[in-house]
């Protein structure tokens, strides 16, 4: 009932994610918002809110005027809307209060929350929202204490774009300030002569000196109550400029600085260009000011991030009042990017960087070393995940993405809690993945859009890492690790001669403090090299199946024709083609090895299945669907058998669901007899997958749909065929996008009454879900 792990990435745009007060982070992944609790050894994302229905494109949290841990964030999306999430204290979760229809693309929010009503017991507080959108208009909003929206303003720009905006206080005043960057490389300054909400904003001024677009930017205020805006821009400056009340100064020779004044309510204020900093050579995409509340101005830092891979903390120097270079830190060399956004904790002794590719980058300051040192991040594929696999003990999970990847997510168990988190990156390639299988506890074949299967063996290295976390004993090794070479697909092993020759057997005592891989070790140094390539189909791998005992492979293809559509059988002791499988006229959707190893099931676009049995060594042809008998009239997806190998189930796109029995055929008296179906309206069945427990004529499958909802059903075999609904997740809970694949997890050592299950989708996001059986209440 609860989700023990969620994977995910942040989506590769800029303001695209925000570090709170609160300490949790939220960032925009496919098409919803992830939650993610960062802590002191391995950070966990708690939930994923799903309310929108494309690509979110900024999320941003709405900070209280007091200073007080953030309740709600705002998000804003492809699909034209703007929502506001506020906390439900009692639920622990955040729920959408508003819905805010801007009608065209959303491409950035900024908020300011005007009452100090931090409670949310009776009433909300109020808002003022500013949303830019790809029509080139800025809307400005206001929510009220009872969640109503509505438009107090429309500025519009003529021919310029909106590129990004900031609201904050005029200097020592409650009048709101708003700042607009424009495509004509200038920032526009805008305020109100009231602080009545519905009052209009008015242009004061206009800010010129960037040579390029500004990118980002971001307001703070110091202790003399001034205001700082840093503005990064695309050519590749940051510029500094300090709003202040207007003082009277006496007359004086010297050489002034040239000062931009405007007058609101008879107060003067004027702008002045404080600093111009240099230190990046690649766009600058983010700046963000280390939350200052109550120090002095000579402390305040920015930080900055930029395309050129880089971080930089920037300090005030106290003896030359020049702004210096403190602190540096990224990526050198790598195929990624650079950063799209950056941001201080609330205690600025953690900066967070997000990429190109979706990844986190965070790093902490060490008090006993005083330097900055990587720390771990959530990470996620950045792309659709479109297969998984358990290692056959449970021990970790391999998952496969169309971002080209494979990664290995196991857990660390820190007394009773058990921290999932990727531990390994073992294949990075150059085509997008298709599917993967676990041959071995230290193999697995894949699958991609080539015509070949790479099979990948793991590393010392690898095995090293795995037993801070459980038992390795069983594991072999070729290689100590692996390096990708220039302009090449095949991973490349590498020795290191004095660790394998000094290999102990004995277990290394487990440190206290387990220390997960940073992101930028996952993506150095936890390759897996290729220990085979089979070649013999015809177009691009589409699915595979491994028997479980490991000694045989089978793959197929894409196809539209009988020859491409037949399955290859391999033999994982001589890597050579043992077999090859006819029955399909289409390409064959998915295949699963009976657990007795006596069958071979596979399922395809043609709308049938086929069930190959062995029989002496080699498997034949016993049995294929007919069009007369069969539930399905579309294509046929997915497939499952139960642990005793007695039923396999078939999905379809259709929503049906049908039960096989293969007694009959076991016992010589009759073919494949379809047991009972269940049809799920409205629904595409893409997924399936039966429990390993199963008691009494009982068996628990899970059903994955292609709108992204889970259903755990208990189908009690008898006369009647009883099917009971155990529990459904919905979109929040599962996945908003197609579910690719279910699997749960074997040998779990846990309650017997728990089981796990794995899932991945169409959403790019990898979920490890607990079910506690004994809490579910049937409902047929």
């Amino acid at each position: 009932m609860t989700t023990r792990y969620i994977s995910c990435s942040c989506n590769r745009i800029p303001h695209c994610a925000d570090w709170g007060s609160n300490d949790l982070v939220c960032f925009g992944t496919c098409n919803a918002i992830a939650i993610y609790e960062p802590s002191t050894q391995i950070g966990r994302i708690t939930q994923t809110l799903h309310r929108h229905h494309d690509h979110v494109n900024t999320v941003r949290w709405i900070k209280p005027g007091n200073g007080a841990p953030e309740l709600e964030l705002l998000s804003g999306s492809v699909d034209g809307t703007v929502i506001i999430w506020s906390k439900d204290r009692e639920a622990n979760t955040f729920r959408d209060t508003s819905v805010l229809d801007v009608k065209n693309i959303v491409t950035f929010v900024d908020s300011l929350q005007l009452s100090a009503n931090d409670s949310f017991a009776t009433t909300l507080p109020k808002l003022l929202i500013c949303v830019g959108s790809m029509n080139g208009e800025l809307k400005l909003w206001s929510r009220q204490e009872n969640a109503d929206v509505k438009v107090i303003q429309t500025i519009s720009f003529g021919k310029k774009l909106p590129i990004y905006c900031r609201l904050t206080y005029l200097p020592n005043t409650k009048f709101p300030l708003l700042a607009v960057a424009l495509e004509d490389t200038s920032i526009s300054l805008y305020t109100k002569d009231s602080d009545i909400l519905e009052s209009n904003f008015i242009k004061v001024q206009i800010l010129t000196g960037h040579e390029d677009w500004v990118r980002c930017m971001d307001f703070t205020h110091d202790s003399q109550g001034n205001v700082f805006l840093a503005t990064g821009s695309q050519d590749n400056m940051i510029r500094l400029w300090k709003i202040s009340e207007t003082v009277v100064q006496p007359p004086s020779d010297e050489l002034e600085q040239k000062k931009d004044i405007f007058t609101i309510n008879d107060r003067e204020y004027n702008v002045t260009l404080e600093s111009v900093l240099c230190g990046h050579e690649g766009w600058v995409y983010g700046v963000h000011w280390q939350p200052t509340e109550g120090k002095n101005s000579n402390n305040m830092r920015l930080l900055s991030s930029s395309l050129d891979k880089s971080m930089i903390i920037w300090e005030l120097d106290d003896t030359t009042g020049i702004w210096i270079e403190k602190v540096r830190v990224g990526e050198v060399g790598g195929n990624s990017l650079g950063f799209y956004g950056c941001k201080f904790s609330s205690n600025g002794l953690h900066i967070m960087a997000h990429g190109f590719q979706g990844s986190f980058h965070i790093w902490k300051y060490s008090q006993e070393i005083a330097n900055w040192i990587p720390a771990s991040a959530p990470s996620g594929h950045f792309s659709e995940v479109v297969d998984l696999c358990w290692e056959p003990k449970g021990r970790f999970l391999v998952t496969a993405s169309t971002d080209q990847t494979t990664k290995i997510h196991a857990p660390w168990k820190d007394g009773p809690k058990e921290l999932w988190h990727e531990i390994a990156r073992p294949q990075v390639h150059g085509y997008d993945m298709t599917c993967l299988v676990m041959l071995a506890p230290y193999m697995y074949a894949s699958g991609a859009e080539e015509k070949v299967v790479r099979v990948f063996t793991a590393t010392s290295a690898f095995r090293d890492r795995l037993r801070l976390l459980a038992d390795t004993e069983d594991f072999k090794f070729t290689a100590h690790g692996a390096t990708v070479p220039a302009l090449g697909l095949t991973n490349k092993a590498t020795f290191n001669k004095k660790v394998d020759q000094c290999e102990s057997k004995e277990k290394p005592t487990i440190n206290i403090v387990y220390k997960p891989p940073t992101e930028e070790e996952l993506a150095q140094n936890t390759l897996w090299p290729e220990l085979q390539k089979l070649y013999g189909h015809g177009y691009e791998i589409f699915c595979m199946a491994a028997r479980r005992d490991g000694q045989l492979l089978a793959t197929a293809c894409k196809s539209t024709s009988v020859e491409h559509s037949a399955i290859i059988l391999w033999s994982t002791d001589t890597w050579s083609q043992v077999q090859k499988l006819v029955s399909h006229q289409l390409t064959v959707t998915q295949m699963e090895f009976s657990p007795n190893g006596k069958y071979l099931l596979s399922v395809s676009r043609d709308r049938r299945w086929s069930l190959f049995k062995d029989e002496g060594g080699s498997y034949t042809l016993v049995a294929v669907s007919s069009k007369k008998d069969s539930p399905h009239s579309r294509i046929i997806w997915c497939c499952a058998w139960t642990q005793n190998s007695r039923y396999f189930a078939t999905g379809s796109r259709d929503g049906k669901i049908g039960i096989w029995s293969t007694k009959m055929m076991d016992d010589n008296t009759e073919g494949v007899i379809l047991e009972t179906t269940l049809s799920i309206q409205n629904q595409s069945v893409t997924a399936l997958c039966f429990a390993s427990s199963c008691t009494q004529g009982s068996y628990i499958l899970a059903i994955g749909c292609e709108t992204g909802r889970i259903d755990i059903q208990k189908i009690t075999m008898n006369a009647e065929n009883v099917w009971s609904q155990l529990v459904t997740y919905d979109t929040s809970q599962a996945h908003h996008l197609t579910v690719k694949r279910l699997m749960f997890r074997p040998d779990n050592e846990d309650s017997s009454n728990t089981l796990q299950l794995a899932s991945c989708s169409l959403d790019y996001s990898v979920k490890i879900h607990d079910i506690d059986l004994s809490k579910l209440s049937i409902k047929t």
